[in-house]
């Protein structure tokens, strides 16, 4: 399951590469890496952001884990269950023999392998009045920009440049 989910999230973790050469933010980062200020974040264990999209909340031993996980602000949803949660508060952690518990940032666009094994959009719906991002890697190595958006009662994705993404753009939670 673990090495499946890997290869779905290849375009995504091939962006944070390209990003990461491009501006010095690392992927992987500390949870308070856009608060340094929030104190609470600070002391947040071992979560930590892949990416501007998700948040992860490792195990480190069978059955271990935290039962909570202090969120940074926004909205956030369980990859899960779909469940909503606001952060700026702890919220709680689901442990599962078979997945890492992994929070995912309401609006953002993530690059994703399709069963076709062309690139697909998943998109976390932004909360109501609000937008959310992403980036791609295309095959001549230029990096860019997609866009979320609430729009006539609809999520809909744009690529910076292009206009509204052709192909297949998947919405994984509304509203």
């Amino acid at each position: 399951m673990a090495l499946a989910e890997r290869r779905r999230l290849l375009p995504y973790h091939a962006a944070l590469g390209a990003s990461a050469g491009l501006t010095g933010v690392p992927a992987v980062r500390p949870v308070w890496w856009d608060t340094p200020e929030d104190r609470e974040l600070r002391e947040g264990g071992d979560a930590f952001l892949l990416g501007d999209a998700f948040l992860v909340v490792p195990v480190l031993e069978p059955g271990g884990g935290p039962s909570a996980v202090r969120l940074p602000a926004g909205r956030w949803y369980d990859t899960a269950t779909g469940r909503a949660y606001q952060g700026g508060a702890a919220v709680p952690v689901e442990v599962a023999a078979d997945r890492l518990p992994v929070f995912a940032r309401a609006g953002a666009v993530v690059p994703v392998r399709g069963a076709d094994g062309e690139v697909e959009w998943e998109v976390w719906a932004p909360a109501p009045g609000r937008g959310g991002a992403g980036m791609v890697v295309r095959e001549s190595g230029v990096v860019e920009r997609v866009v979320s958006r609430w729009e006539e009662g609809r999520v809909v994705v744009w690529e910076e440049g292009r206009g509204e993404v052709r192909g297949t753009a998947r919405v994984r939670v509304v509203g």
